[in-house]
């Protein structure tokens, strides 16, 4: 019983821990240009901000649903459950001398929402009528990441919100949105249309 409560207890601790980490790695490596002379002509990280912000962005502006595209042509559209469980491995590592269960569970975790994440994103982008692509709970989630591409300065994380919540980066959509959103099939969970009088969320520059 105990062994159960301790894996269930590391498994919710590492999903906050990487929705903090997601929401992070969005706003300060995805959306900012390098500016640290040690990264400025570095090519890996300079290709972060380029796929995410000038081809992500761009594609997905306006129109928040794409067809499907082969992989290598989908924009930054995916994470690589692989590359995460290697970046995984040196903290796991240090971790296992104090908690084996903690330094066990963590690349689990790791993979698990680098795998969720491209299910719930490639859904969002290129829905293919995955099962849970008409539940409430995605059609939520596909607003909350609407709203990011409306505003990329607010709603960085993808399907745990922790990070917008405690960084307080939740975007409040408009009246405007709202019609966009239900134009583009996003409010079908919703039994009436929403009105908000909120007034237009900034967007980053």
């Amino acid at each position: 019983m105990m062994l159960a409560l301790q894996i269930v207890a590391w498994f919710m601790f590492w999903a906050v821990f990487m929705s903090l980490v997601e929401h992070q790695v969005h706003a300060k490596l995805m959306h900012r240009k390098p500016k640290f002379f040690l990264f400025r002509n570095l090519r890996a990280r300079t290709k972060i901000f380029t796929s995410h912000s000038l081809e992500h962005h761009v594609q997905y502006r306006e129109e928040f649903h794409d067809e499907p595209l082969p992989p290598g042509e989908d924009r930054g559209i995916r994470l690589n459950p692989r590359e995460g469980l290697i970046e995984s491995l040196p903290l796991a590592l240090v971790l296992t001398p104090f908690t084996t269960i903690g330094a066990i569970m963590f690349p689990i975790v790791v993979v698990l929402h680098h795998l969720t994440w491209n299910f719930v994103h490639l859904e969002m982008h290129q829905p293919k009528g995955r099962f849970f692509g008409n539940t409430r709970l995605f059609k939520k989630l596909a607003r909350h990441h609407y709203l990011h591409h409306r505003y990329p300065a607010k709603n960085f994380n993808v399907f745990l919100l922790v990070g917008d919540y405690v960084f307080g980066t939740m975007a409040k959509p408009t009246a405007a949105d709202w019609a966009e959103m239900r134009r583009q099939g996003l409010t079908d969970d919703l039994p009436a249309a929403p009105v908000s009088d909120e007034k237009p969320t900034r967007a980053a520059a």
